[in-house]
This record gives structure tokens, C-alpha cells and sequence, in this order.
């Protein structure tokens, strides 16, 4: 049997948010931004194995100390070789298929999860990624074998930091996208910035109730209704694992022409 698990990458060490991972949502009072992350993961059906993957620095003792008592595996592992620290805790935990997850977003899908690796065991893809839903809720999923590979073959501190990149552009790894449609696709709901816990605890303190969690259709029915709501944390920028050079120039000019420098974009072409 093809044991499936996530591994929820985090760590508390964010310049631009000091431990988040460990911050109340809502703000008021509520299970911290991992926990939630947790919560949805262990919602969805097809994972046998949920694990936090952190690093070995003191400062990250606090999510062990989360982990631990809340029977959550907790691996410990490099801080800066990130495609290691996944591979080390996928074979601990004898994966071998691994969801990708990371502790700042709080939004993603049980049933996302769950399509994407139905459709990556159907097709026994090494890479499975979601793709059109709002950044911080798409999935990745990846065959033990690719990791192994991966970290075997990656030599690049890029492709070390972000765990995806070798696969998603080397040859020899059979890859695959899902393509959804969502309404509210432009709104941000990962956290990385101040504004962005500011937008995560509105949603949560005005649309959870008494479910796990909040749902996308509740998402896209208060924005429809509210579309300032997106100006929230609109002017925040993502730090981005590109896995080519030519991806990278691909989001430049998308930049280029959202922003009107349409002379800038004509000396790209």
C-alpha cells in the first residue's frame, strides 16, 4: 500500500513576521496559524502521516514543544537545506508520496489535497501541482523517488531552499498541473506581512463557525460583496522559487504589464 503523507515546512525565524507560525487566528483567540495548517491536512482523507518539518535551531523549539504533546510527528532538520529537511523526514516517516505544505497558509483545501493526490497516484506522476487557486492554497505533491533524487542530484542553493525547483525543471520527471477556476484567484491568503494576518483574522473571526475551518465559497461571497477587501494586503510581494530563468522573465513581464510599463515590456519582447 502507497503510504501518502504531508509535511508542513515551518520555521519561526521570518524577518517580516516574527513567529508566525505560532500566531492566534483570528486575532482575538484562536488555534495558531500551523494549527490550522494541521487541522486542514488531517481533514483530508487520502494522508495516513501528517508532520511538521523544522530546523534544529533553538528558536524553533517552541513547535516541538507544540508537537509533542498534541501527537504530531515533528522533524527536525537542516535550516537552510530545506529539499534535505523534507527528504530525512519523508523517509523517518516511510512516505512515499509527500504532500508539500508550509505553516503560513492557513487557507488550503482538505478537498484540494485530496484531488491532487488522487490524480498524482492515478497517474503515478513524481510532481503534482495545483494550479489558478489564490497563492497560498495551491498543493504540491511529490513521489519519495523524486525527492531522493532531487537531493541526490541538486547542487544549486535555490534548488537546496525551496525543495521544487530541480524537479519542476530537470528532465527525466514525469510532472503534472491541475487546473481550477476560483473566483477570488487574485486575493492573497498566504502570510507573510502584518497586512496579511490582518485579512487571515477578518476571514476567520467573520466566517468560521462551527466548522475546522474556513471555506473558499464563503471567501468569494464576503469578497464579492466587500471587493476593498482585497486592497488589504494587495501591495505585498512573493518571494518566488522559479525553476528556470525563463519562468522567472515569464512573471516579470506579467508584473510589467499589470503595471502599465508597456516601454520597459517592449524592450523584453
Amino acid at each position: 500500500m502507497v503510504k501518502v503523507g504531508a509535511i508542513i515546512q515551518v520555521r519561526l525565524g521570518s524577518e517580516r513576521l516574527p513567529n508566525k507560525a505560532l500566531l492566534p487566528l483570528p486575532f482575538g483567540g484562536g488555534p495558531g496559524l500551523m494549527e490550522h495548517v494541521i487541522l486542514r491536512a488531517c481533514a483530508a482523507t487520502t494522508l495516513q502521516e501528517v508532520v511538521v518539518a523544522t530546523t534544529e535551531s533553538t528558536t524553533d523549539d517552541a513547535i516541538l514543544n507544540f508537537c509533542t504533546p498534541n501527537a504530531i510527528g515533528c522533524f527536525r532538520g537542516s535550516t537552510d537545506d530545506v529539499l534535505d529537511r523534507f527528504m530525512q523526514a519523508a523517509s523517518k516517516y516511510k512516505l512515499d508520496v509527500v504532500v508539500r505544505l508550509t505553516g503560513d497558509n492557513p487557507f488550503v483545501n482538505p478537498e484540494t489535497i485530496d484531488e491532487a493526490v488522487q490524480q498524482h497516484l492515478e497517474k503515478k506522476a513524481d510532481y503534482t501541482i495545483t494550479e489558478g487557486l489564490p497563492l497560498g492554497t495551491n498543493v504540491e505533491v511529490i513521489s519519495f523517488a523524486a525527492l531522493q533524487r532531487a537531493a541526490k542530484e541538486a547542487t544549486e542553493t535555490a534548488d537546496r531552499e525551496h525543495v521544487t525547483p530541480y524537479i519542476r525543471r530537470e528532465k527525466g520527471f514525469s510532472r503534472q498541473s491541475i487546473a481550477y477556476t476560483s473566483p477570488i484567484q487574485a486575493l492573497r491568503l498566504t502570510i507573510d506581512y502584518p497586512s496579511d494576518y490582518a485579512l487571515a483574522s477578518l476571514l476567520y473571526e467573520r466566517l468560521l463557525q462551527d466548522e475546522l475551518y474556513v471555506r473558499h465559497e464563503d471567501i468569494a461571497e464576503l469578497v464579492a460583496e466587500n471587493p476593498w477587501l482585497y486592497a488589504v494586503n494587495a501591495v505585498n510581494t512573493q518571494r518566488q522559487a522559479f525553476a528556470s530563468e525563463e519562468d522567472e522573465l515569464t512573471e516579470a513581464k506579467k508584473l510589467l504589464q499589470t503595471g502599465g510599463f508597456t516601454r520597459v515590456l517592449q524592450k523584453l519582447q
